[in-house]
């Protein structure tokens, strides 16, 4: 009881803190009523993360600091500001003539069939599939799966929503590894202009 009480302390201390700007001014501070879940499992790109989380109000919370320098980042404390620090995306696209895009681009992207990278990610965990997992590697984005690599062509391949910090592939570069079963109850969206809508 007393460790499931420490862990609650920490991991809702640091999503107080991380939510207390919407609060400014106002008594952030309160007691609350959470759950240790040690049965919710978290990976990074497949790689678990070493934290348990707990649930809340119907959300799941994580250790901040452990959260972010699994993706590389790292926290920075001042006084009860937190601000954190995060490496250039992985996922960043290319920059076309001093511009991250172009009409070409958008125009190629328009006519084909987007799955977003997360909601494929975490439907094939929770079908027991194998992971997949994203890197930059000199300068070229590449996606590894089932012990392949499949290189990443942007603006044919894959979109980068910046509004939203999302990563969009294409169904067709999808299907060259996965089986169309694979993508079933996965939510597909297209792109009209720079904005992705759900089809």
């Amino acid at each position: 009881m007393k460790q499931t009480l420490k862990y609650a302390i920490v991991f809702l201390a640091g999503a107080i803190c991380a939510t207390a700007g919407s609060a400014y001014g106002a008594e952030a501070i309160k007691t609350i009523s959470a759950k240790l879940r040690p049965d919710i499992k978290v990976s990074i790109n497949g790689t678990p993360l070493d934290a348990s989380a707990i649930s809340y109000n119907n959300s799941t919370y994580l250790p901040l600091r452990k959260a972010a320098e699994a993706v590389g980042g790292k926290i920075e404390l001042n006084g009860k500001d937190i601000n954190i620090v995060t490496k250039s995306r992985v996922a960043e696209p290319k920059s076309i003539n001093g511009s991250t895009e172009s009409a070409e681009t958008t125009n190629t992207l328009e006519s084909k069939v987007l799955h977003q990278w997360n909601e494929v990610y975490s439907h094939l965990y929770s079908t027991d599939r194998p992971r997949m997992k994203n890197d930059v590697i000199n300068g070229k984005l590449l996606v590894y799966y089932n012990n392949n690599t499949y290189l990443v062509t942007d603006g044919v391949d894959y979109y980068y929503d910046r509004e939203t910090d999302k990563s969009y592939y294409t169904r067709e570069f999808l299907l060259q590894f996965l089986p169309s079963t694979d993508l079933n109850g996965v939510p597909s969206y297209h792109l009209s202009g720079k904005v992705i809508i759900p089809i």
